[in-house]
């Protein structure tokens, strides 16, 4: 027989909502506990921010955030609103975060079989060996080769025509845990679109449903014994930093240049599936 997990789920927005919803439609799950956190565990002065928003979305990207009072975010109580939309049987708090003793004296107190991680900072050990199973962290990308963060972004830069998703154990190492499950999913490299809106789309067209698909799977799967796990290769382990608005600017210009010789062929060897 089964046994039914109590599963707390980390997250710090909308991606863990998809997450959320798959684990608590499954007969496995006893009890969801959602538990959302601020976007970073660092306060930072809004001169701080300002050089953040210029360094990832450049001169028009600040432009915008000071007309919308520094990018303000949704609040932790909307957040919560919609979780409570969806998922109504869930227990639903907010942890700024997850590190503060308040906060591990609260997550102990829930007594969780099982850790779920979704678009959350970096975890240490005190978070994530509370619960009895240990935590496992939602990855967009194909591990050990593209850890890190900005899904899809280098790949397309790279021209790797796909992108994978990775359900691993969270540990010290940032996305270097065993991997339970790993799938990838085709990427167009040369979008008729701009590159950076087609990234947007994808990653919630294809990587945000499959990967809370991926995840509910293996929660469910472990409620049921232990799952095959493999470590990763370290040999092999690139961790990538959020993409630079500097970094957007070439991946507009390398895509540009994929797409000159597909513009110059005849139509009869270039019709191909495009991206919605």
């Amino acid at each position: 027989m089964p046994s039914r997990l109590k599963v707390v789920l980390m997250t710090n927005g909308g991606i863990g909502l998809e997450v959320a919803e798959r684990l608590a439609e499954l007969d496995e799950v006893e009890a969801l506990t959602v538990v959302t956190t601020n976007v970073t565990n660092r306060r930072r002065r809004k001169l701080d921010k300002a050089r953040i928003i210029f360094r990832h979305e450049g001169p028009r990207g600040l432009a915008r955030a000071l007309g919308d009072r520094w990018h303000r975010r949704v609040s932790p109580e909307r957040l919560a609103e919609r979780f409570r939309a969806r998922c109504p049987g869930a227990t639903l708090f907010h942890c700024p975060d997850l590190h503060a003793p308040e906060s591990l004296a609260r997550l102990r107190a829930l007594g969780a079989d099982l850790g779920v991680v979704v678009a959350a900072y970096k975890l240490e050990p005190s978070v994530f060996t509370i619960p009895r199973l240990g935590c496992l962290n939602l990855h967009f990308g194909r591990a050990p080769e593209f850890r890190g963060s900005s899904p899809g972004f280098y790949e397309l830069l790279e021209g790797v025509p796909e992108v994978g998703v990775t359900v691993h154990r969270v540990s010290a190492a940032l996305d270097g845990g065993a991997i339970l499950a790993q799938e990838t999913f085709p990427l167009d490299i040369a979008p008729p679109e701009d590159p950076v809106a087609y990234l947007l789309w994808y990653q919630r067209a294809i990587l945000v449903p499959n990967g809370a698909r991926m995840m509910a799977s293996v929660v469910a799967g472990l409620a049921h014994g232990p799952l095959p796990e493999r470590a990763q290769d370290e040999s092999r382990a690139r961790t990538r930093r959020r993409a630079t608005w500097r970094l957007k600017r070439e991946l507009r210009q390398v895509v540009r240049a994929r797409r000159r010789p597909l513009e110059a062929a005849p139509t009869w060897l270039t019709s191909r599936p495009t991206a919605p």
